[in-house]
């Protein structure tokens, strides 16, 4: 048999609607031991997931885990938006016998890791770089849900700030997004949020829209939006500009999207920058970025202001691992009495981001 490691580790998660990624990294935070994405639908519970893996591992457990999830976090429980899923740091570090855990909103996780991009993994869309120091800064992610996180500074450090803003109210700006609404009110008569517009199946609703105000859908695209992922063949289709309706809803979505990273922007003044993060900016924003900077910029007697402020997306798909071992790091250093390394928030401001709760 294997002879375990005595060496601490850490354990870091990054729970969504779609998939759970887990990993367990030595004590330090630098070294890789172990590491697993699962589609989360398919398991009735976290602690399923969780358990599976650390028995795994041939490596001693965990003493800290810190833990993104997607979704609203109050008195250190925390409820999974796109799951039936809930999640108690108590009683996770009971189940997993590990004797800190952590629950933070995913973009605050996310957040904090872009306080340590590299980079080479952060494109710049108008070559102004993020001017942390001194100035306010914002997160927006679009995935299976439209996250939103602030870095707030206090004058030495960024605090890393939750929010759910991507449930605010969608606010058309043109006659045709006007239109928009009303076809997505028919849809979603509860609430026509932006992630209901920028996240999920919000790319095929806007093809939906295009797509019933034209003629009929030739075959072969309806076979290729029938296999596998339906939105990645909208992008694709989109993108190369192969069939009007999803040429229309790629635009228009970079333009709304940018719009509300500059909502983001205005409400934060964030003039330290913006960091669009997630698999969606990855692929469509730098591609049709002026269609988004025009959005984020066009806000009447602002908009000369909004073109000062940098906007970055982030290529990194691991950010997120990044600010959790970033925060696990921390929560190690304030347990063990040692100062956190630089731009890091100390363990008061990981509780409050694991904590704080913005609905909208």
């Amino acid at each position: 048999m294997k002879k375990r490691s005595t060496t601490p580790s850490i354990l870091v998660g990054d729970i969504g609607g779609t998939r759970t990624r887990l990993s367990l990294y030595d004590g330090r935070g630098k070294t890789l031991l172990l590491e697993a994405v699962l589609p989360s639908r398919e398991h009735a519970t976290f602690d399923e997931i969780a358990l599976r893996f650390l028995s795994s591992a041939s490596h001693p457990h965990p003493t800290v885990a810190v833990l993104g999830v997607a979704g609203p976090i109050r008195d250190r429980v925390a409820t999974v938006t796109n799951l039936p899923w809930k999640l108690d740091e108590r009683q996770l570090a009971r189940k997993l016998s590990i004797p800190e855990v952590v629950l933070a909103n995913d973009l605050a996780v996310a957040a904090a890791g872009c306080l340590h991009l590299p980079a080479e993994v952060a494109l710049a869309l108008d070559d102004r770089k993020p001017t942390p120091k001194g100035n306010h800064m914002a997160v927006i992610a679009a995935g299976t849900g439209l996250g939103e996180a602030r870095l707030v500074w206090d004058g030495s450090k960024h605090l890393v700030l939750p929010t759910e803003g991507g449930h605010t109210d969608f606010a058309p700006r043109t006659p045709l997004e006007i239109e928009l609404w009303h076809y997505l009110s028919n849809r979603f008569p509860d609430h026509v949020s932006y992630e209901r517009v920028l996240s999920g199946d919000g790319l095929g609703a806007l093809y939906d829209f295009f797509a019933s105000r034209g003629g009929r859908e030739p075959r072969a695209i309806a076979r290729k939006l029938e296999q596998g992922d339906r939105n990645a063949a909208i992008a694709e289709l989109g993108l190369a500009r192969a069939y009007r309706p999803a040429t229309r809803a790629v635009d228009l979505f970079a333009s709304i999207y940018g719009a509300e990273a500059g909502n983001l922007a205005l409400k934060e003044l964030a003039l330290g920058g913006v960091f669009v993060a997630g698999n969606i900016a990855r692929h469509i924003v730098p591609a049709r970025r002026e269609l988004f900077l025009e959005g984020f910029r066009k806000k009447g007697r602002f908009s000369a202001l909004m073109s000062t402020i940098p906007v970055v997306v982030v290529t990194d798909p691991l950010v997120g691992v990044r600010g959790a071992l970033a925060m696990a790091r921390d929560l190690i250093a304030a347990r063990e009495g040692a100062s956190p390394q630089p731009k890091r928030a100390v363990k008061k401001t990981v509780k409050k981001a694991a904590k704080k709760k913005r609905s909208g």
